[in-house]
Order: structure tokens, then sequence, then C-alpha cells
């Protein structure tokens, strides 16, 4: 049985955030840039991000420190903000034609399609502040006051689908 296929973007976008944390994170913590504790926990809490968005795509439980759901969002927001940052960045220093082409409210894949390399750099940061703003959005969809199943809530119905759908083969 598979999982939400559609969300591995998503699952992808985890696995890397923890992958990049864990290899730069340790140089972070020699030059007092970041508390050790600090790397720590964020390991831990995107560790527990990518365990559940691993599950979504692929339904395969693996074990992960636990986080509770606040410390998540709070990664999350923290990622975003990031991300809306560097992509800021991408902007700022592109091609003035790609900035053009943005401007103009041209769609991001026609802008690659054609500026190619000389956009590349602002794509690539734009699909990872709208990757982690909707990893963000899925948490915030769990928290108390919100009318949105989270993705928990997809993943149960998918399931049962798919054993009825056996079930009646």
């Amino acid at each position: 049985m598979t999982g939400l296929d559609r969300y591995a973007t998503l699952a992808r976008e985890a696995a890397a955030a923890v992958e990049r944390r864990q290899a730069q994170y340790p140089a972070l913590v020699e030059r007092g840039k970041l508390s050790a504790d600090q790397a720590d926990a964020e390991v831990r809490v995107w560790r527990a991000i990518a365990a559940e968005w691993r599950w979504v795509v692929t339904l395969e439980r693996i074990d992960a420190p636990p986080a509770t759901l606040d410390e998540k969002v709070a990664a999350l927001e923290e990622s975003a903000r990031r991300a809306e940052r560097a992509m800021r960045r991408a902007f700022a220093q592109s091609d003035t034609g790609v900035r053009e082409a943005w401007q103009q409210d041209m769609p991001v894949a026609a802008i690659l399609d054609r500026y190619g390399d000389a956009a590349a750099p602002f794509v690539e940061a734009w699909d990872r502040y709208w990757t982690m703003a909707d990893l963000r959005d899925w948490y915030r969809r769990d928290l108390p006051g919100s009318d949105r199943p989270g993705i928990a809530h997809y993943v149960d119905a998918h399931v049962r689908a798919t054993r009825l759908q056996r079930a009646a083969a």
C-alpha cells in the first residue's frame, strides 16, 4: 500500500531540512552562533517532522524523537521566514530580465523556461519558500481553533479507501 504520493515534495524537503541542519549546525555551534541545546532541539523537531511526512508518503513509520505540535509549528514558521528572506535575496540578485518578468506576473515556470540558469537560483528559493509555507500550513491545521483537518485525516481516509477497494476486489 502506498501513501499520498502527491506530498512527496514535502517529505523530501523535510528530510533535506534535517540533513542541512545536521551538516551546518556543528560549525554554527563551534562559532558561537547557535547553542548546542538549540541545535539539538531543532534537529530533534525536524527529525519528527521528516518522519511524519515520510509516513504520509510511504505509510511506513520510523522512529523519531518526539516533538510537540507547538515545537513543529514554531520550527516551520522560523524556516518559512528564513526561506522567504533567502527568496528575496535571490530575487534581488537575479538578472534584470528575471525581476521584470516576475514583476509582470509571468508564471514561475515560464520564467525558468525563458531565462534558464539565470532564473534558477530565484526559482529554487521560491520553490523552497512555498514548500516550507505549505508544511507550516499543514501543521497549523492541527492547532486548536482550526476548522480544517490536518494531514493525518487525509492519510487515514486514504488507508480506509484503499482497504475498501481491496476488500471489494
